[in-house]
């Protein structure tokens, strides 16, 4: 959050003020489209404070490592990875070992004796 964002924000809330003030009971349609620019640009102004979330764009690892197959064209990620290379590789690992499936299933004894039997 940066000072050039805090005075845009601070003067276009200023300018709606005094707009607003200077509102009488029958408002023009003109002094009312002006106090609704002038109140658009106050939140975009807002809506950029909270921007800057860093390189990977991830609310839990704002500057954290960007993962570096992102916007690779010949090895592209699966459908829903972002740029953090944390939560990528957090997805990968659950992906490769489903908790329900146990990496290296045996056959249960009995069953060997019926394939022999």
């Amino acid at each position: 959050m940066g000072d050039p964002q805090l005075r845009e924000l601070r003067s276009a809330l200023t300018t709606a003020s005094d707009l607003a003030t200077a509102l009488t009971s029958a408002p023009t349609r003109q002094g009312a489209d002006q106090l609704v620019d002038v109140l658009r640009q106050a939140l975009t102004a807002a809506s950029s404070l909270g921007a800057e979330t860093g390189p990977t764009g991830c609310a839990l690892h704002p500057h954290g490592a960007v993962d570096p197959l992102h916007g690779d064209p010949e090895d592209p990620l699966p459908p829903g990875y972002g740029k953090c290379l944390l939560c990528n590789d957090r997805r990968r690992r659950a992906d490769a070992h489903h908790p329900h499936v146990r990496p290296h299933a045996r056959p249960h004894p009995r069953w060997r004796r019926r394939l022999n039997a």
